[in-house]
């Protein structure tokens, strides 16, 4: 069966990622329609992928009926109320991460979900990548024996990954739309944590919300794997350089800790990201690409003592997981597959990263 797909937003995520595998995947995907208030961008992208329903916002793209999900790659401060608009008309709903920025806002679109009974799943994707399930299947049932968990981002962004030519940008976003999107996103921070000054917005919304929210998702699948309460005691938290650098600590229930930091560094061209998991007798880490970088791999390293000797095996992955996870979704909307994204799991995230934000404080 072919979903009838919408995608609102016409941004990087949505040129460098969605469209492209949506547009590939035409057994699974017909992708009929795109909302982005550039006119440029949407003319541009229209041609490239021969998308005929051209509209300047989501609720002109609802409105013109003919789709069955729409996927959301707009900003994080518009996703509440695309997400609510499109399962109040029946739609489907695939929303990029974050879900949302405040509690409340989740806690409206788990129950618009279920009054609906539409499938929505958040764009988390390294829960697809085959060397993250491969990492998942092999953990120990509990984790009485984990010491310590470890993640660490350096980020320089998209510059390195992109010609001027490849990202279709537009100077032509009229500007009051451009006002409501930053007026909409401080007043949610600012519900979320008290402050919506333009420093607290990046922190929060962009780098704990935007980035890291991407490796706590992933550690939080681990954890839940090996049977750890969620999302855990935050016992600390912090940001600095305008909010272009964050970390947040947790204690788990056997005493242990996971520290998480990413920090942006535009003026490098280095990528790097781990994930670790130290316990009494191994370390497993998971090494990931750029998520701009397609079928580089990702590795899944293990390190365990076998005598005299240390054995260490390395597990290298191809496949994309922003393809895989967008099957995953066609999967849930036409077999009822369970959704490996849901709403909820994304809120556990919110509540977490809120949490130290606010212990910075």
């Amino acid at each position: 069966m072919t979903i009838r797909v919408g995608v609102v937003g016409g941004g990087l995520v949505a040129q460098a990622e969605h469209l492209h595998y949506l547009s590939a995947q035409r057994s699974h995907f017909e992708l009929t329609a795109l909302a982005e208030p550039s006119r440029t961008v949407r003319d541009a992208l229209g041609a490239r992928y021969g998308i005929t329903g051209l509209h300047g916002d989501h609720r002109e793209l609802i409105d013109a009926g003919g789709l069955d999900a729409v996927v959301v790659c707009s900003p994080a401060g518009t996703h509440v109320q695309v997400v609510l608009d499109a399962l109040d008309a029946g739609l489907h709903v695939f929303v990029e991460k974050p879900m949302c920025i405040t509690l409340a806002d989740a806690d409206r679109i788990i129950a618009a979900r279920d009054l609906s009974s539409r499938v929505v799943q958040v764009g988390t994707m390294k829960r697809f990548d085959p060397a993250y399930e491969r990492m998942l299947a092999e953990l120990p049932p509990s984790a009485e024996t984990l010491r310590y968990v470890s993640v660490v981002v350096n980020d320089p962004e998209f510059d390195p990954y992109f010609a001027d030519w490849e990202i279709v940008r537009g100077s032509d976003v009229p500007p009051e739309v451009v006002e409501a999107g930053r007026r909409a996103e401080a007043e949610q921070v600012e519900a979320a944590v008290g402050s919506g000054d333009a420093d607290t917005v990046r922190a929060f919304s962009e780098s704990f919300l935007g980035s890291l929210l991407h490796d706590l998702n992933a550690v939080h699948g681990l954890l839940e794997r090996m049977g750890e309460p969620l999302p855990g005691e935050v016992v600390a938290g912090d940001w600095w350089n305008e909010g272009r650098a964050v970390m947040g600590s947790v204690r788990l229930t056997n005493k242990s800790r996971m520290d998480l930091a990413w920090i942006q560094l535009l003026p490098t061209f280095e990528y790097r990201e781990t994930i670790s998991l130290f316990f009494d007798d191994s370390v497993r880490t998971l090494t990931f690409p750029s998520p701009w970088l397609k079928q580089y791999p990702t590795e899944y390293r293990v390190s365990a003592r076998n005598g005299r000797t240390n054995d260490v095996r390395i597990i290298e992955s191809h496949e994309e997981p922003f393809a895989r996870e967008l099957a995953h979704f066609h999967g849930c909307v036409t077999e009822g597959v369970e959704c490996r994204t849901p709403p909820e799991q994304a809120r556990l995230d919110i509540e977490a990263l809120t949490q130290m934000f606010l212990a910075s404080r």
